[in-house]
């Protein structure tokens, strides 16, 4: 695992020129001329901020924990539930479609960049190469920039559907962008991760500022293949041909361990996980381990990433998980001490966030092994070496790796067993997955559209809004005043703007 503090200055650099960009009139530029200081931000600092403010923004409270922890339903509400009951609050929607395309910050301060700051570096690059180049070899630049770029496109559409794509990002060009249907949105995405998988150059420098894996290149090939099959599985049952052609391809040149892992290293406050914000500096502690994941699935399972995610009760000692989905009135009459809570681990400053891990990987080849096409190993050596990643990250991670007989015997349950957990192959591989997939919220509710594996459960007090599970999220509400031609259009094809509303690869 490759370890990189965060540059604190790069931070703060960015941000406050992402402020006074974002302030400046057009106007107004020679009195804001300053003659000491640069006109541009380097791509190093772009570069920074982006990853940082992408991951922020995916992970924390009001987005990782209202939205994609509690669709995935990893954690339940203390207090406050309305989420869990699928009423989303139209400010918070209305920010992270605004952060994810073009950053600045969130509540907690921390965020900076988005995908506007992708889209300058991918420019400056392309226009001034001399320049840029100080920041790193031009070609790794443009593909390091474009990975991270997939990453959160991919993200954006399974959480929306339809949004703007190929017309998005153009500033002052255009700021009416249609919204693209995921089908085209699919297909640029895995033409743009080729293009960047062959600008790769391991043998020239990696991009300045890349604090994920520190301008080693062989592993960011490594991660955008990885990549690559996540984007051919999502659309294997819309056209079959092409998600096994593209899997293919990618498969031998992804991930092969845990040490290949795309994940940003968080260090000591301010540069802390934002989930460390804010329960610690913030004071507050809005939510707890969820009945569905702990109750239902980590304790019959004997799972030893039980310890790794929430902590007993206090008050009896149990494990013990908050009811999914009561009523704010419900929630309230639960005291905190009667119910698993996260654990020190999830709430530490320097859990790293996850763009992509190995387990994820390996449960891919399960599937495309149990789907007939040609990549080595079986489906069940897969799915072992799948829970075997997860459990080994996750062990580690809380300081003490289970041993590989403490896996083995998980592995060996005959609820576990690949040859007698029973249901079909996406049942099995489903709620492993899932398993693996804590902390990464969105990635297990789009799992569970996927593969329509059976844990979930409807909210104990019943929907808020729509009839059941959200199967996505609806437009952020200025969408419809801001970008009204756009959104209306997008509504048409799609059918409504509503969570009950499949998008393009959701066919079961």
């Amino acid at each position: 695992m490759i370890k990189f503090k965060i540059n604190q200055k790069a931070i703060a650099t960015v941000m406050v020129f992402s402020l006074l960009l974002g302030s400046c009139k057009k106007n107004f530029e020679s009195i804001n001329e300053d003659p000491n200081n640069p006109k541009e931000v380097p791509n190093a600092y772009l570069l920074t901020g982006a990853m940082r403010g992408l991951m922020d923004n995916t992970i924390d409270v009001w987005w990782g924990g209202n939205v994609g922890n509690q669709l995935g339903q990893y954690w339940s509400s203390n207090q406050y539930s309305s989420e869990s009951r699928y009423l989303y609050r139209s400010n918070v929607t209305n920010s992270y479609w605004r952060y994810f395309y073009g950053g600045v910050q969130n509540d907690q301060l921390v965020a900076v960049g988005g995908l506007y700051e992708l889209s300058q570096i991918v420019k400056k690059c392309k226009e001034d190469s001399i320049e840029a180049s100080r920041d790193g070899y031009v070609p790794n630049q443009i593909a390091v920039a474009t990975i991270i770029r997939v990453w959160t496109f991919q993200n954006m559409t399974d959480i929306w559907g339809d949004i703007p794509y190929s017309e998005a990002l153009q500033a002052d060009g255009n700021k009416t962008p249609k919204y693209d249907k995921q089908e085209d949105i699919y297909n640029g995405l895995l033409s743009e991760i080729d293009d960047a998988i062959g600008m790769i150059n391991d043998a020239e420098s990696g991009p300045n500022g890349d604090v994920v894996y520190n301008g080693d290149m062989t592993a960011w090939k490594k991660f955008a293949n990885s990549l690559k099959m996540r984007l051919a599985l999502r659309i294997v049952d819309r056209n079959a041909g092409k998600a096994q052609s593209e899997f293919e391809a990618a498969a031998a040149g992804a991930f092969t361990s845990n040490s290949d892992n795309a994940l940003l290293q968080y260090g000591d406050f301010p540069s802390g996980n934002p989930i460390y914000y804010n329960r610690y500096i913030s004071g507050r502690n809005d939510y707890a381990s969820s009945n569905t994941f702990l109750d239902s699935t980590l304790t019959p399972l004997n799972d030893p990433r039980r310890e790794c995610f929430f902590v007993p009760a206090t008050a009896t000692g149990l494990w013990t998980g908050e009811v999914y989905g009561l009523s704010e009135a419900n929630a309230a009459q639960t005291p905190n001490s009667r119910v698993a809570q996260r654990s020190p681990l999830v709430l530490s400053a320097s859990l790293p966030g996850i763009f992509m891990d190995y387990a994820q990987v390996e449960f891919m080849l399960a599937e495309a092994a149990e789907r007939g096409w040609a990549v080595t190993g079986s489906a069940e050596s897969h799915y072992d070496a799948g829970i075997t990643a997860s459990i080994s990250f996750w062990t580690a991670l809380n300081g003490a790796a289970a041993s590989a007989g403490d896996i083995a015997a998980y592995i060996a349950q005959p609820t576990v067993n690949y040859q007698t957990a029973g249901g079909t192959w996406q049942q099995r591989i489903g709620v492993q997955k899932w398993i693996a997939l804590f902390d990464q919220g969105i990635q297990g509710w789009v799992e569970w559209r996927r593969l329509d594996f059976n844990k979930l459960m409807m909210p104990a007090d019943g929907v808020i809004d729509g009839t059941g599970i959200p199967l996505r999220m609806k437009y952020p509400v200025l969408e419809q005043t801001l970008n009204s031609a756009s959104y209306s259009a997008a509504v048409g094809a799609q059918g409504a703007d509503e969570q009950d509303t499949r998008m393009w690869w959701d066919v079961n």
